[in-house]
């Protein structure tokens, strides 16, 4: 994805993005009525007054001011709910939620269309066939209304609960993968070894959330340089810590454009960070696990979600894309502590949520071999915590035998 598809694709992941979407195709349909009513001669078999149309659009423009203001009140009161019970870092998912933001733009919209309309037909604009074919579009928004009440009802007993907010914190990780398959060498070499040449520093203080590697290696073929990137998405940018390394020439005008190749942001994204997905998850295992909610069986649940995750996570795309561009891949002990070790601190203490998390590493450890030797490591760790937090010998004899390996 090139660094233009990537901030088109963040806005119109914006709450505010799909709303003005639909308000600018309400005006564009009741000026395009207008247009094409031109186009129809006037002597019609029917006529309808402006007063039938407008009361209809008065109707419309009263009752969706309220739904619509009572939608906005809901999504505020989900991503309270979400910040508080499992995550604030899952709060954009609610809010990037697409089928939420589709009923609440239908409501803007529709309530858009309904004032615009009035001011039309107030001011006399719309002939007989005019306000004909305002009168057939005012019945399709109708029925598009109707549609997304009955959605809406749908969705406003799901939206911001604990359950809802961790299966969207799945498929956001699960996506992640997807685009960062395997080793997650974003299509570029990898790197064996230490990385040399140098550094080109970001000039941004922030997390890296998206790299044009395109851009990258453009300059690499232009310039015959070699390049390595040394912060994947995910990664703390600061002015002293590098970017890329690059063997070659490099002046001043190409270091900040390699470093202009790199999205700095103040948050993480999940688009192209798996890591964050899975960080993500065991925050909302350690909310769960809190002294304040005490909700175990959320815990299990999300260790469960960690496992499909990571079991189900795509292979390497063999296809090289980047010659002259190195990365170094995914290091599987940091992903087993990201998903792993804040449940098993927090969780130390409960048999139930550490039977579930070493049978979990277990499968891991047998259906990825590339994440063995870090699953197996997580449950000598998490055994460690286990028998320090726990006080009952039937408790500690449980995990010492939950915890040998085949």
């Amino acid at each position: 994805m090139s660094q233009f598809a990537f901030k088109v694709r963040q806005i119109a992941q914006r709450m505010w993005f799909l709303p003005a979407a639909f308000s600018l195709v309400a005006v564009l349909t009741l000026l395009i009525a207008f247009g094409m009513a031109r186009l129809i001669p006037d002597g019609l078999p029917f006529t309808l007054s402006s007063e039938a149309v407008e009361s209809i659009l008065t109707v419309l423009a009263s009752s969706l001011l309220t739904v619509a203001v009572f939608a906005l009140s809901t999504i505020v009161s989900a991503l309270s709910s979400a910040s508080q019970q499992t995550t604030p870092r899952a709060v954009p998912l609610i809010v990037g939620d697409r089928s939420a933001q589709t009923s609440i733009s239908v409501f803007i919209g529709a309530f858009l269309f309904s004032i615009v309309g009035i001011i039309g037909l107030s001011a006399g604009i719309y002939s007989e066939a005019g306000r004909l074919l305002l009168f057939v579009v005012t019945l399709a928004v109708v029925v598009l209304v109707v549609a997304a009440l009955i959605r809406w009802i749908g969705q406003i007993s799901a939206i911001g609960r604990v359950a809802a907010t961790l299966d969207r914190a799945g498929e956001a990780a699960e996506r992640a993968f997807r685009t960062v398959p395997g080793k997650g060498l974003l299509g570029c070499r990898e790197l064996s070894g230490e990385p040399s040449g140098d550094p080109i520093y970001s000039r941004k203080t922030g997390y890296v959330q998206h790299i044009d590697i395109g851009r990258l290696q453009d300059c690499a073929d232009e310039q015959e340089l070699l390049i390595t990137i040394t912060a994947r998405p995910g990664a703390y940018a600061a002015p002293d810590r590098p970017l890329v390394m690059v063997a070659g020439a490099v002046d001043e005008a190409l270091a900040e454009k390699l470093a202009g190749a790199f999205t700095i942001g103040a948050t993480r994204t999940f688009d192209s960070d798996p890591r964050f997905g899975l960080i993500v998850l065991s925050e909302i295992a350690g909310k769960a696990l809190s002294p304040g909610i005490n909700d175990p069986g959320t815990a299990i649940a999300v260790v469960g979600t960690i496992v499909r995750v990571l079991t189900e996570r795509p292979e390497e795309d063999s296809e090289l894309k980047y010659e002259r561009v190195l990365v170094a891949g995914l290091d599987p002990d940091d992903l087993m502590a990201d998903a792993f070790r804040p449940i098993a601190r927090d969780g130390a203490g409960s048999i139930e949520v550490m039977l579930r998390m070493i049978a979990g590493l277990k499968t891991l450890a047998r259906c990825r071999p590339e994440l063995e030797g870090a699953a197996k490591g997580m449950i000598v760790d998490a055994v460690e915590r286990g028998l320090t937090a726990m006080s009952a010998k039937s408790d500690q004899a449980a995990l010492e035998a939950a915890a040998k390996l085949e």
